[in-house]
């Protein structure tokens, strides 16, 4: 029987893994998941069953940051966590405990996570997460939605998937999955980044980072703006850097860094970031820098926005249509944020900083 049960289910799962991690946190009498009460596992016997997770991300860097915390912090209880992202292993020697493998293809899922026990997956409406999904019951799959639509993913599991709260950031969001499905407190939300030796932080303190592009071209604030703000920093007497994807260095002329531990660094050293909803806000935000980002709009940001350290944001004006059949805001949104809008606000909140 499996841990994770569906709701027919729930009355016969015995549901141990959780009530282990009950008695981890201290908890002497515990209610399973099938709602019944008895006497929790012995130390001893709450080691026997210490799980091999598969945490599973969506294909963002910035999603790949924020997953970790939970691969981090389920390492720190003594379970053995293995990342899926295409990403993470990029960042070498800042993330010197995380184990880390590429993405499963769809058709990959059974045979890549047949060896886990147990796996979290960050639901993101792709066909690689609905073949988790197919794993149940067999499996013991624990599902984040960011997203929820009971029409388009069907009915939750209890003690099983938690639903994003979209007023919340993606990082608080995965700090109180963790408590919720596992007991766990992420305190501030580490992610297992560690600094490495020689390098300082805010050592450039007047090179400031421009991040102009993402993974989707519809969140990019465009060219001739970056480039305009980059021209005003630079007559203040800052240094901006543009920073990209080794394939997009020749467009941009951006700054040779070809690994996401060169990028890390490069950023951990700077004064400042502006860029686009991307996953160098997210690292910037980690570090603590002043940032400031460009993005769509202000409901979408309350949810993707930077979560550990708190920065700025900007968006287009509230006043722009956004009705059925007339998606100004969301496809045009680009249009109404000026470099003027954005320079105002990186003179008042981030340069002073």
């Amino acid at each position: 029987m499996g841990l994770c049960p569906t709701p027919r289910q729930r009355t016969t799962s015995s549901g141990l893994l959780f009530a282990f991690i009950k008695k981890q946190k201290g908890v002497q009498r515990t209610q399973s998941f099938g709602g019944v009460w008895g006497e929790a596992p012995s130390n001893e016997e709450y080691t026997k069953f210490m799980a091999r997770f598969a945490v599973i991300c969506a294909a963002g860097i910035g999603d790949a940051l924020i997953l970790e915390i939970a691969s981090h912090h389920l390492r720190l209880q003594g379970h053995e966590v293995v990342t899926f992202s295409d990403h993470l292993s990029g960042f070498g020697k800042w993330l010197p405990k995380a184990v880390c493998e590429k993405q499963p293809k769809p058709e990959e899922v059974e045979g890549r996570l047949k060896e886990f026990d147990a796996i979290l997956v960050q639901h993101d409406n792709t066909e690689k997460a609905r073949s988790i999904l197919k794993l149940r019951p067999k499996k013991e799959v624990y599902t984040l939605y960011t997203n929820y639509r009971e029409s388009k993913h069907g009915p939750l599991w209890a003690d099983c998937d938690v639903v994003f709260d979209e007023s919340l950031t993606m990082v608080a969001n995965v700090k109180r999955a963790l408590k919720e499905l596992f007991l766990i407190d992420a305190g501030e939300g580490g992610n297992g980044l560690e600094k490495p030796e020689g390098v300082e932080y805010r050592k450039y303190g007047k090179r400031v980072i421009i991040h102009p592009t993402s993974t989707v071209s519809w969140k990019n604030w465009p060219k001739a703006k970056f480039l305009r703000v980059a021209e005003w920093l630079r007559d203040q007497g800052y240094d901006p850097a543009i920073v990209t994807s080794p394939a997009e260095r020749k467009e941009w002329n951006s700054a040779d860094l070809p690994q996401l531990e060169d990028l890390a660094s490069f950023l951990y050293e700077s004064g400042a970031f502006l860029g686009n909803d991307s996953g160098p806000g997210h690292l910037a935000s980690y570090f603590g820098l002043p940032y400031l980002i460009i993005g769509r709009q202000e409901r979408q940001m309350k949810l993707w926005r930077p979560g550990w350290h708190p920065g700025n944001v900007v968006t287009a004006p509230s006043w722009v249509p956004n009705w059925k059949g007339w998606r100004v805001r969301d496809e045009k949104w680009q249009m109404f944020i000026s470099p003027r809008k954005v320079i105002k606000e990186l003179r008042k909140s981030i340069l002073n900083n």
